[in-house]
């Protein structure tokens, strides 16, 4: 069409299909009133024919609605978002539901510790209808940032860590503490009786609890806690194999390694074959998250699941419902983990 050319409007599809502009505006929106199949179909058959795509800067200023939902990220390598599968998981489930609601994603990561006046201001200039805050630390260390989300009013969800009781928002998180338990528990009942582990980079909430879980299983189950068991710096694959060498270094090497992640449980496993040690039968290994490369190593990798897709496509139904129903309770949800058995222990 060019520039000269008449904008169709929804006055001429109604006109074509014999209905009014509310029961196009029904049928292009999905609601919020249900129509008839044969009225729908004369509907769409007059847009195809007339070649009519609604205006989203008009249905926005109309509704007062932007149709587009920020995901914040709010880490200490909030970049990594664009590579992580971890983040690949959430955003998948999370932009299938939107999709559906014909809704579009902004992806705004923050470093901890960054100013964070650039969010305030995106907070109030009336370009999002909500937020979806991914979290890695608990409050206090949160609040900084959840304060001005919270004086901002706007409809927020939190996940990965939940947040304090004065914050009036929902959070999708997931149960790590009985995920840790599991993965522990399941390396004992094969007899393991020394167990290292690697806990990755301990400013992060889900890595303070996994420790303190391995930690708690040993003492539940009678079994020492040794300090020199306990490797691990950072999430990189570099920091996961020095530990997995200072592991292997010491005058009795555990049988078994709990690793924080799935990409530490990798690297471990690479160190050992390296050293010539066959996994499981010179060590076990069990990892966290269950990401693509755990199903694809050879042998597959046992793992904690994370159920990475559902967390975001909750984490967007709860936000939607918020942005539908402004005064209706906020709901928070716990996504259960899942020991998944597979051949590294």
């Amino acid at each position: 069409m060019s520039s000269r050319q008449k904008r169709v409007t929804n006055r001429d599809v109604a006109r074509l299909a014999g209905v009014s502009t509310a029961v196009v505006s029904y049928v292009i929106n999905n609601g919020p009133r249900s129509t008839s199949y044969e009225v729908r179909k004369r509907v769409l058959e007059a847009v195809n024919t007339l070649g009519y795509h609604p205006s989203a800067l008009a249905r926005g200023l109309r509704d007062q609605r932007s149709q587009t939902i920020g995901f914040v990220v709010n880490d200490y390598f909030p970049l990594a978002v664009f590579i992580s599968a971890y983040s690949a998981g959430v955003l998948t489930g999370l932009i299938d539901q939107l999709k559906q609601r014909r809704y579009y994603l902004l992806v705004y990561p923050i470093e901890i510790g960054e100013d964070l006046s650039s969010f305030e201001l995106l907070l109030h200039s009336g370009r999002l209808d909500g937020i979806v805050v991914r979290l890695v630390q608990d409050s206090p260390a949160s609040d900084r940032l959840l304060r001005i989300v919270a004086a901002a009013k706007i409809p927020c969800v939190c996940i990965e860590r939940s947040v304090a009781p004065r914050f009036p928002f929902p959070s999708v998180t997931t149960d790590d503490a009985t995920g840790a338990e599991q993965a522990m528990q399941y390396l004992v009942s094969q007899g393991h009786r020394r167990i290292g582990y690697i806990h990755g980079d301990l400013r992060y909430a889900s890595a303070q609890t996994r420790l303190e879980i391995y930690k708690r299983v040993l003492s539940a189950n009678g079994l020492p806690l040794n300090e020199r068991l306990i490797r691990g710096h950072s999430w990189t694959s570099a920091d996961a194999a020095a530990a997995m060498r200072d592991l292997l270094s010491l005058d009795k090497p555990p049988t078994a390694v709990f690793a924080a992640s799935d990409e530490l449980a990798r690297s471990a496993i690479n160190v050992l074959r390296e050293q010539g040690l066959r996994v499981p039968n010179d060590m076990a290994v069990v990892g966290f998250d269950d990401m693509p490369l755990a199903r694809d190593m050879t042998p597959a990798l046992t793992t904690v699941r994370i159920p990475l897709l559902e967390m975001g496509r909750t984490a967007a139904d709860l936000l939607l419902q918020q942005i539908d129903q402004p005064y209706a309770p906020g709901v928070s949800v716990v996504m259960q983990t899942e020991l998944i058995r597979r051949g590294t222990a």
